[in-house]
């Protein structure tokens, strides 16, 4: 673990075969590895991994990622659990915390530093920041939202706005003052629920994408990302 980290950046991995180690290899590229040489604490969820994606995985641990913690599931735990899992194995103590799923990398022409420099500017002004979309909210979530603490009004909007779950970035004490994510969530929604938590609570999430490539598919098409939680 990184002393005084800048950041702490928690990478999810996920599936067996060539098709899931292909993806890992894309976000571990070389503008990750230089990252892992400044003072930045990583974080590996491995949900499910095969071992192609284990072995490669622990080769750039031995590399270049010598301090990352690692969080294993043998079996699919899903994406909410093994966030929260990655979360609380032990404190975050850096002020700042990027999210990524294996589906997300920076862009290999970026300039890291300038890259991390950016995004903790960002961070000064908003509470979250990624690439916001709005998605309409399913009535069937209402019941869920009653039963959640920091849920302060009344109306549920019909529709958030959020960013996109495959990568984002936060300030941590938002993270630790919410709990987030709950225990409730599993596989799909978070993201757009978050957006909810920011509204009730009057928070500022930004748009921010520069150096990225958010939700990409293995012909390097990004996802629309606007749907309804199902």
């Amino acid at each position: 673990m990184a002393d005084g980290a800048a950041a702490c950046i928690c990478i999810l991995f996920y599936g067996s075969g060539d098709k899931y180690l292909q993806l890992a290899q894309r976000v571990l590229n070389r503008p990750m590895r230089l990252l892992a040489e400044r003072n930045i604490e990583f974080r590996f969820g491995c949900n499910a991994v095969g071992n192609g994606t284990r072995n490669f995985l622990q080769q750039q641990i031995a590399d270049h990622f010598r301090s990352a913690v690692v969080v294993e599931q043998i079996s699919n735990l899903f994406k909410y659990p093994m966030m929260r899992r990655m979360f609380n194995c032990a404190p975050i103590t850096a002020p700042i915390t990027v999210w990524f799923d294996h589906d997300s990398y920076i862009d290999p022409e970026t300039d890291i530093d300038s890259w991390l420099e950016r995004v903790t500017r960002q961070l000064s002004a908003c509470d979250l920041i990624g690439s916001v979309h709005l998605s309409r909210l399913g009535a069937e979530h209402e019941s869920w939202l009653a039963a959640q603490p920091w849920k302060t009004k009344d109306n549920v909007s019909h529709y958030v706005q959020h960013v996109s779950g495959s990568w984002w970035a936060i300030n941590t004490p938002v993270l630790q003052k919410y709990d987030w994510p709950p225990n409730t969530l599993q596989q799909k929604g978070g993201d757009i629920l978050l957006g909810e938590l920011f509204r009730q609570q009057n928070l500022h999430l930004c748009h921010f994408r520069d150096g990225l490539r958010i939700n990409v598919n293995d012909a390097g098409v990004e996802s629309p990302e606007a749907r309804t939680i199902v």
